[in-house]
């Protein structure tokens, strides 16, 4: 056996991990389309055009493209008919971005735990925090990786909430063969540079239900009606909205990266197949239990360190200084119940005061255990298509 790096060997990977520039003839074919076209903004125009092809892909009846993320969540909890004071639950593990849309609407952000081996936000958890005031139930596919989406259905039949899925991190997964994005009532996905396609930044809305996609549409563009139906001045303005419109040069990057889509779905897939394959049977490290009838879009992998306290850290210095591409955070901030935002409800920058909506609800820091425990313990594995076998191998 070789002498660690860390101990002055060789690092098992001596050469850089292999990342082409994500951005290529395609887009530069469909930009230059776009800037000929001579119309950028949309509604209408390639932006339609990018709409018709991501409801063609993911299997849906409408997509809604908005700025982001964030837009997208915030879009969708609007067209689901969240208002002030509602309760909406999700995982506190989980971008900062799902929690932010629920604020903005007024509604209340109520926190479930994971499931240590899945990784995934908890069912159980999940239906234990449902109460009088619960409207929705966001269920994030985190890493992407399938939540139990039947569990999830039987919530809502049971209780009669709605389930919303983020679909941030889980472009192109699939569950019992349908795509994510499908499977709840509506679904927010992200399009910022880190996802499995990219406009830069970006999102949309994917829904079946003709209402959700109404007052969605309308919510992203405030609530202007460009159907000609009315002339200048004559807006009604049925409703409070904001200006997340998506612009022709998002949608232009976006017809190209989902052509991609399918091909990188399948080489993360080939990835993530070598690490359960070869790792699966080591000590003291376990890798996410995938449930019935999953079909990740994978991020890196979530694995975890099940020895001794206190020496994944090491662990992980060691292999780091192997040359190898290893992190340990699932999101931004590690546990959204310690944040600041949440320990002191600050909600504006500038002021002490406490929106009436949020002002006596009450936070367990230690109300999600196993969030903490993972964040604690996980080690997360290299994924990117752009990866060759031999970045694999060394890995």
């Amino acid at each position: 056996m070789k002498e660690l790096a860390i101990r002055g060997g060789p690092k098992s990977k001596p050469t850089q991990y292999t990342l082409t520039n994500r951005y290529g003839a395609e887009e530069e074919q469909q930009l230059s389309r776009a800037l000929r076209g001579g119309k950028l903004m949309g509604p209408g125009g390639i932006v339609s055009e990018f709409e018709a092809a991501l409801c063609d892909a993911f299997q849906v009846r409408h997509a809604i493209t908005v700025t982001s993320g964030t837009a997208a969540l915030h879009t969708a909890l609007c067209a689901l008919g969240v208002a002030e004071g509602d309760e909406v639950i999700t995982t506190p593990m989980t971008d900062i971005g799902t929690v932010a849309a629920i604020l903005a609407l007024h509604a209340v952000p109520v926190f479930a735990d994971i499931d240590l081996d899945t990784r995934l936000i908890d069912p159980a958890s999940v239906r234990a925090r449902i109460g009088p005031r619960t409207k929705v139930v966001i269920a994030v596919h985190m890493s992407g990786l399938p939540c139990d989406m039947k569990e999830f259905a039987r919530i809502a039949a049971d209780t009669g909430v709605t389930i919303l899925e983020d679909c941030a991190q889980g472009h192109g997964g699939r569950y019992h063969g349908k795509l994510l994005g499908g499977l709840g009532k509506a679904a927010g996905f992200s399009m910022n540079e880190s996802k499995q396609m990219t406009t830069g930044d970006g999102g949309f809305v994917t829904t079946d239900d003709d209402e959700v996609a109404r007052i969605a549409s309308l919510f992203r563009d405030k609530t202007y009606l460009r159907d000609g139906s009315v002339g200048r001045g004559g807006q009604p303005i049925p409703f409070f909205a904001l200006n997340y419109r998506a612009n022709g040069l998002h949608a232009a990057v976006g017809l190209a990266q989902l052509g991609k889509l399918d091909a990188l779905v399948h080489r993360r897939d080939d990835i993530a197949r070598r690490y359960y394959a070869e790792l699966e049977d080591l000590k003291d490290f376990t890798l996410p239990t995938l449930v019935d009838g999953a079909e990740p879009s994978w991020w890196p992998v979530a694995g975890r360190y099940t020895g001794a306290d206190g020496r994944r850290d090491e662990l992980v210095e060691a292999l780091r200084a192997e040359g190898l591409s290893i992190s340990t955070g699932m999101s931004p901030a590690s546990n959204i119940l310690r944040t600041e935002l949440v320990r002191t409800k600050r909600y504006y920058p500038l002021s002490d005061e406490v929106p009436a909506f949020w002002r006596d609800i009450e936070y367990d820091p230690d109300s999600c255990p196993h969030v903490d425990e993972l964040q604690r313990t996980v080690i997360r594995l290299p994924v990117d298509e752009r990866y060759t076998d031999e970045d694999i191998d060394q890995t």
